[in-house]
């Protein structure tokens, strides 16, 4: 076997497709140790290149009790932010119905204010008018109306804070003033109409807010990160939380450190590089403090639908009169005749569509009605398992039992939770937050979340001993000009 010399060494990019095609070839979790068998890299070029394919792949790090990493990129090995065939086929459908809902707004403005005036009009005509009135229609509002359908988007929309009705705080829309930036103190008619048929927008969020959030957090907190910080951060589990780090290790030039009793620690210190200028970095807002907006049908009142509903019911029973009846077709077209309306016209455009366009109108809402319940009752416990997560972590992870737990939540200023539904949740949260169960002397249930528990413990002792900050130095380099003599 040829005996490698110091010059023999692979180049950083080659060894990188070098271990990346072996880790094609394995299963399982890995150490440093165990690619530099595989390849026959030096383990300093092995390490190297596992920061890049990090960055680059899936990952998810564990620390053994030795103080080992291990590395699992899974059975097969898949980008960062690469989409599974299942939510291409998700943001398919989501495409499509923002499609169909744009020209449906479209139609909606047109036909169902338009063709209630319209109708209402003829019916007055048909009543009292008769064939030879000369009345005039002002159609100047339908500009207005017609201008609502590329007003209203999340551009022209105000977030503000609101109460859902389990007391739990979330940001929601609110359509914002034509002229001004304040909101609308109440729904334009045509929003409400809108919300009807397809529901209330809901806030949309900036797709990099969590590492914006954890980057604030790491210039805030002496530019350390522990799984669990990053569990309360965003609520993930510790299996989803060792993949977000491994990404933000390698995003924020981060190195991973063992603790002496091995809790895994991300050191940040880059991260506290500040110069002299006035930036504004994110907001840290805890898992338990975003609690999510509401699932609603409509988000109106009850009279501003009853509004909808009867303007939609007067243009499907006026439109079904015309397409059934025709002898009230034939006395239509006797008042319409005089502006060169014929028959068929009339039937296609004030019956036939107006009828299918009204029955579509009701339908859209009522295929809504289940999966929107649905929803809504998964966003009710996923927000009681919010308000449980934040009293787990108040206490640390301690030994608590469920009348302790129940009584912190019954501070809380929101809906009450019954002890049936807390003990299932603190039972889901066991094995998802590094939990177990105990029995105290007296036989009561005691909930014990040991790893969070340990990692704050080991987290509040490793940061006390760092100062925090990073000297830059002096500048020794400006593109603007020649430095100051020394």
């Amino acid at each position: 076997m040829a005996m490698p010399t110091d010059n023999a060494r692979v180049h950083s990019d080659e060894s990188i497709r070098l271990l990346e095609r072996s880790l094609g070839t394995t299963r399982g979790r890995i150490t440093a140790s165990d690619a530099s068998a595989v390849t026959g890299l030096p383990l300093e070029q092995v390490r190297d290149a596992l920061d890049v394919l990090m960055n680059r792949y899936t990952c998810r790090l564990q620390v053994t009790e030795s103080g080992e990493v291990l590395f699992d990129f899974g059975a097969t090995l898949r980008r960062r932010g690469e989409k599974t065939l299942r939510e291409r086929m998700q943001a398919m459908g989501a495409l499509m119905w923002k499609a169909f809902t744009f020209g449906f707004k479209i139609w909606i403005t047109i036909m169902l204010v338009v063709y209630f005036v319209l109708f209402l009009v003829l019916l007055l005509v048909l009543l009292f008018g008769g064939k030879d009135s000369k009345k005039s229609i002002k159609l100047d509002w339908v500009g207005d109306l017609l201008a609502d359908i590329f007003w209203i988007s999340s551009r022209n929309m105000v977030i503000v804070d609101a109460m859902d009705g389990g007391g739990y705080r979330h940001r929601a829309y609110r359509q914002k003033q034509r002229r001004g930036a304040d909101a609308e103190p109440k729904k334009r008619l045509v929003q409400s109409v809108y919300d009807f048929v397809f529901g209330p927008p809901r806030p949309t969020y900036d797709p990099l807010a969590d590492e914006k959030e954890v980057a604030a957090w790491l210039r805030a907190q002496r530019g350390l990160l522990t799984m669990t910080e990053l569990v309360a951060l965003a609520g993930w589990t510790y299996d989803e939380a060792s993949e977000r780090m491994a990404s933000y290790l390698t995003r924020f030039k981060g190195d991973a450190t063992i603790t002496d009793d091995g809790v895994l620690t991300g050191d940040f210190h880059r991260m506290l590089a500040r110069g002299d200028g006035d930036i504004e970095v994110g907001k840290v807002e805890l898992f338990w403090d975003e609690y999510e907006a509401p699932y609603e049908m409509t988000g109106n009142s009850g009279g501003r639908n009853a509004v909808i509903i009867g303007m939609n019911a007067f243009n499907l029973l006026f439109s079904a009169v015309i397409v059934f009846s025709s002898g009230f077709r034939a006395e239509l077209g006797t008042v319409l005749g005089e502006v060169g309306v014929s028959g068929g016209v009339l039937l296609t455009l004030l019956g036939v569509i107006p009828v299918l366009f009204s029955l579509l109108f009701f339908t859209v809402p009522l295929l809504r009605l289940l999966p929107t319940r649905r929803r809504e009752a998964q966003r009710r416990r996923r927000n009681e398992r919010r308000r449980v997560l934040r009293h787990v972590f108040a206490r640390r992870g301690a030994a608590t039992s469920l009348a302790e737990y129940a009584a912190d939540l019954r501070a809380d200023q929101a809906h009450a939770l019954g002890d049936d539904a807390l003990r299932r949740i603190l039972e889901d949260l066991l094995p998802r937050y590094g939990g177990r169960s105990d029995l105290a002397e007296d036989g009561t249930v005691l909930y014990i979340f040991d790893r969070i528990a340990h990692e704050t413990e080991a987290a509040a002792r490793v940061r006390a001993e760092r100062d925090g900050s990073f000297a830059l130095g002096d500048v020794i380099f400006d593109s603007g000009g020649a430095l100051p003599a020394p």
